[in-house]
């Protein structure tokens, strides 16, 4: 059975919104060529009971990239790391937010809230956690209206009703 199209969503996410007050999806150089597929195509589904943990922004559901690079928190009840986030070890400035240094105290996060997705630059362990396991490629876990999935360009999360991202090395866009 042939898969469907990287670009062939499932779950309906406006374009538009967000906090940085961009209405377009990120035309960085890195992702001119491609936007990638939103959460939800066609990943296999993950039980998060295994993902539940304390990390730097409390109690998730915690998980990392199976490079290591990217560590990222679902919180269904949203906190004020938002409802979803992730940050890079290691990665680049995003269109709409700030430049970060990738130095152990200023790396490159993203989170999403109801009213959109927010970069920023910390000196914290927001979204990791000890023990947090691997999300493989392929893989989907959802934690309320948060679903992150792993592919090998990146972590794409989404909060359903706003904005997704794609967070890797080479990759820091909203869509």
């Amino acid at each position: 059975m042939a898969s469907p199209p990287a670009s062939s969503p499932s779950v309906e996410v406006p374009a538009s919104g967000g906090a940085s007050g961009s209405t377009s999806p990120d035309t960085s150089p890195a992702m001119e060529a491609t936007t990638p597929a939103r959460p939800g195509s066609s990943e296999v589904p993950v039980d998060p009971a295994g993902f539940r943990n304390t990390g730097g922004a409390g109690e998730g559901y915690f998980l990392t990239s199976p490079s290591g690079n990217v560590s990222c928190g679902l919180f269904p009840n949203g906190l004020t790391a938002g409802f979803v986030g992730c940050q890079a070890a290691t990665s680049v400035p995003s269109v709409s937010g700030p430049t970060c240094s990738n130095a152990d105290n200023d790396k490159y996060p993203v989170r999403v809230e109801p009213t959109g997705a927010v970069h920023f630059c910390t000196t914290q362990g927001i979204y990791t956690a000890q023990n947090a396991p691997v999300l493989e490629y392929g893989q989907i876990v959802t934690v309320g209206d948060a679903s992150c999935v792993s592919r090998e360009e990146g972590i794409s999360c989404l909060l359903v009703n706003a904005n997704a991202f794609l967070l890797s090395r080479d990759a820091n866009q909203t869509y």
